[in-house]
């Protein structure tokens, strides 16, 4: 008789797990569509507005101005509805993805009306915060977690690698990258602090963060092999360029390390 409770819980916990796991594949799947949605409306206005012929620059300049408009308008739509049916789950989900959806074209519009070129790199930034978000739901924390401070800093070396020397941007990259050090020292020191309290948040609310298992090792050789790369760049003289393949290496197998960890 007793082990027909403990089956019962088994059969409950197998079902949790389940539907934890057929959301978190729900989640995956709305990531990658709306990445890959925004990248091809990036790719037409930067086609047409950037790159096209005048007539299609004038065409599309109108286009993408009541684009921004019709964005900003969702935007305050989602957001009234959030915050008025915040207890009605779908009407609350229904606000965020029309506030997030208004968000995004509110802000890339102007981008591409004022800065044409630059808006260009946004063309590059979605893919990368696409697949960040497929990380956050398909690893661990902590690998999502080595793969921001990864991109970042391989961005960063990527940015040295173009602006130091150069009479506009060296003061600004080496400021910039700084502060990068700076954030990169805070969150190692942050990390020791979350070991410490066995992978949980450190404030009021524990929060579980990083795995029972959590690899620290493997994050704080991420963080000092990031700043070492970092500190290398700003010292020698084309020195970003083959860190940034350093770091591409190490993210490569730092994506393989914590593949297995999952099987």
């Amino acid at each position: 008789m007793s082990k027909q409770p403990d089956n019962k819980k088994r059969k409950e916990k197998a079902l949790e797990k389940q539907q934890q796991e057929q959301a978190a594949l729900n989640k995956v799947f709305a990531i990658f569509l709306v990445g890959i949605v925004a990248e091809c409306y990036l790719l037409l206005i930067n086609n047409k507005l950037v790159r096209g012929d005048a007539q299609q620059v004038v065409t599309w300049a109108s286009i993408v101005t009541w684009i921004g408009y019709i964005g900003v308008a969702a935007l305050a739509v989602g957001a009234v509805l959030a915050a008025v049916k915040r207890k009605t789950p779908k009407l609350l989900r229904l606000g965020l993805w029309l506030g997030g959806a208004g968000l995004f074209l509110a802000v890339t519009s102007p981008l591409f009306y004022f800065f044409p070129e630059e808006a260009g790199y946004l063309l590059v930034l979605v893919p990368i915060l696409t697949v960040l978000g497929l990380v956050y739901y398909l690893f661990q924390h902590e690998f999502f977690l080595t793969a921001v401070i990864l991109s970042g800093s391989i961005f960063t070396l990527w940015v040295c690698q173009k602006g130091l020397g150069t009479p506009n941007w060296n003061t600004k990259v080496i400021v910039g990258s700084a502060a990068v050090l700076l954030g990169l020292a805070a969150v190692a020191a942050l990390t020791r602090q979350i070991e410490k309290n066995k992978g949980r948040w450190i404030g009021k609310r524990k929060v579980r963060l990083f795995s029972v298992n959590c690899p620290y090792p493997a994050l704080y050789l991420t963080y000092g092999l990031a700043f070492a790369a970092i500190v290398l760049s700003l010292a020698v003289g084309g020195a970003a360029y083959y860190a940034i393949w350093v770091l591409g290496i190490f993210f490569f197998g730092m994506a393989v390390y914590y593949t297995t960890k999952l099987m």
